[in-house]
């Protein structure tokens, strides 16, 4: 025995309707208010004193920081300068890398950074077969 066909049309029809209705609510109503607009705030950059402290006075030295050459000429220990640190917040990466005359032995390189506002932070590396060649990073919580 079998349905009759209009009336089975007709359920089939009142299903969808009744299932389109909630539907309609969940996903049609999209409200119109503008997102805020996004605030990009630069990194404020902070001046800051970089001191360099050696043993031995290294043969070639280069500290870099964000791609900037700090180091002019290698002179005397200390090596203080002057620089700006891009958003110390962040963390400041500073890329040491040194070499020394054969027969040296194993030597350090202390790197201090003192920011403007913010304490000291201060590092001392050592080196191996007369070089050295590291990225010292510098945090500030």
């Amino acid at each position: 025995m079998r349905g009759f066909p209009p009336i089975q049309i007709f359920l089939l029809c009142l299903t969808f309707v009744v299932l389109a209705v909630p539907l309609s609510h969940l996903t049609g109503t999209v409200s119109h208010a503008k997102a805020a607009p996004v605030k990009v705030e630069e990194s404020p950059s902070v001046k800051s004193l970089v001191r360099l402290r050696y043993a031995h006075k290294p043969v070639t030295l280069s500290v870099k920081i964000a791609d900037k050459e700090l180091i002019a000429e290698i002179g005397g220990s200390p090596i203080e300068l002057q620089t700006t640190l891009p958003s110390p917040n962040d963390g400041v990466d500073v890329f040491v890398k040194a070499s020394w005359a054969e027969g040296t032995p194993d030597t350090s390189i202390t790197l201090e950074l003192e920011p403007d506002g913010l304490a000291t932070r201060s590092a001392t590396r050592w080196s191996s077969s007369e070089s050295l060649d590291e990225v010292i990073t510098f945090e500030w919580k």
